[in-house]
């Protein structure tokens, strides 16, 4: 016997046989703006692709250029090859000012005008990578403390103080306490403020575990009373 077919059933080929014939009236009737539409789209897909392209080869080229100064500087070891290496960071920077290679060289710049003592044009450079780093990068805490580094240099234990402190609100902080405590208290010394001092040098104290350093902090912490 064969099965009962209800009304519902009987009814669903229609329906589905109207929303296709819909559609098709639908596309026909806004033939022009579907066009459109396909065509915007198609035209955004190869602005990104083509965009994604030329910022791939722009990087590509920039770290290729970075590698070949950075490797040059390896072997220079001289003034003469500081010169040399600080103006391929210069080409660097000018040629791809938007490029990641260019936001390391500015620290490597501040690195080789502090071996030079050239210390505003590094404490320049510094604040130039500062201003364009992402926080999550070990070079960040690293460039607070050459940046303190070069403030005491110049007497300035203020600024040199903030940058330290500045430090150890970065991500990686944590990698280097031993340092930026060691730095602040140093700091905290030459400004005559004993007290502060020898707290951070305990502080400094509980993170090392090597015992020419440990010697070291307990002889400050001693002296400073």
């Amino acid at each position: 016997m064969a099965a009962k077919i209800d009304k519902k059933e009987l009814t669903e080929p229609d329906k589905l046989q109207l929303f296709f014939y819909r559609v098709r009236m639908f596309a026909k009737k806004n033939r022009n703006r579907i066009y459109a539409g396909a065509g915007l789209f198609l035209l955004i897909a190869v602005v990104a692709g083509g965009w994604y392209l030329y910022r791939l080869n722009y990087e590509t080229s920039a770290g290729n250029t970075y590698a070949r100064v950075f490797e040059s500087a390896m072997k220079a070891g001289s003034p003469a090859g500081d010169a040399e290496t600080i103006k391929g960071y210069k080409d660097l920077i000018a040629r791809y000012p938007r490029s990641r290679a260019a936001i390391t060289a500015y620290y490597r710049l501040g690195n080789l005008y502090f071996g030079r003592q050239e210390i505003d044009a590094a404490i320049s450079a510094y604040q130039d990578f500062l201003d364009r780093a992402g926080e999550g990068s070990d070079l960040v805490t690293l460039a607070y403390n050459s940046l303190g580094s070069c403030y005491e240099l110049k007497n300035d234990f203020n600024k040199a103080l903030d940058s330290y402190e500045k430090a150890m609100k970065t991500k990686t902080a944590l990698s280097f306490e031993l340092l930026n405590y060691r730095n602040i208290a140093r700091v905290y010394e030459a400004m005559n403020n004993a007290a502060k001092a020898a707290e951070y040098y305990r502080k400094a104290l509980e993170k090392t575990t090597d015992p020419l350093m440990t010697l070291y902090l307990k002889r400050k912490i001693s002296l400073l009373g």
